[in-house]
Formats: structure tokens, sequence, C-alpha cells
């Protein structure tokens, strides 16, 4: 199922102290995104070929711990987001932590966060809607 999306990024969560360290090395200003409670950062790895999204350890993540946070997927539409919602939930595989929501970063769309047996955390990503 998650092997036919292309990944969009990697989330990794930072220590407070690292903000201004990556702001000056990227020339770039972490932003708030409302949706997590937190300030992120994206940067596009050209050796990922996806973006980093760089979050501090406060809102929803404040009890996670440092380092690799999550995988976000691109789901090309709404029905196959559907699908795969639906998938997960009848065949147990998870469950959704997040509801459907708008992302406040602009590198992402409709996003919700899920948490796979066998994966941990999980984001999908819909960048193409229609409004």
């Amino acid at each position: 199922m998650l092997d036919k999306l292309t990944k969009h990024h990697v989330g990794i969560i930072i220590d407070e102290e690292k903000v201004e360290i990556l702001e000056n090395k990227f020339s770039k200003k972490f932003h708030l995104d409302k949706t997590q409670g937190t300030r992120v950062l994206f940067v596009y790895d050209e050796d990922l070929n996806m973006f980093r999204e760089y979050i501090v350890k406060e809102g929803r993540v404040k009890n996670l711990q440092l380092g690799f946070a999550h995988i976000c997927y691109n789901v090309p539409d709404s029905d196959i987001f559907e699908k795969i919602d639906k998938f997960i939930k009848e065949n147990k595989l998870g469950y959704p932590v997040t509801k459907l929501e708008m992302s406040a970063s602009s590198e992402c769309g409709l996003v919700r966060f899920y948490f796979l047996k066998y994966h941990g955390l999980i984001e999908l990503n819909q960048q193409n809607i229609n409004v």
C-alpha cells in the first residue's frame, strides 16, 4: 500500500536550541504550524529527493523523543485517500491520530496522521485539492 506512494518528507523532532542554528544554516525561518502547535521548517534534500521537516519539541510533539518522528506520503487524490483510510481501519492495521485537516505549511496540503502497526507514525498528504 504505502510502497506505491511517493514520500513527501521525513519529520525530525529537534530541541529549541537548534532553531537558530538551522535558521542560520538554511537562511530560512521556522513558522508556526497551528495544526501541530509547534514551529516547523521545511528544507528540500536533494540527496533524499524529498523534504526534511524540522519540528520543534513543543505542542503535539512535546512528549516525543528527539530525532525521527514520521514519514509523510503523497496521496494523489481524495478517492485514494479514502481507500487508504478505509483499508487501514477495516484491516485493523492502525488508527488515525488526527482529523483530516489543512496543513499550516505551504509545502503540504490536506493531511492526516496515523499510527500504523509495525510502522509507527505516518502522515498522508494530499496536495492536489480542488477547492
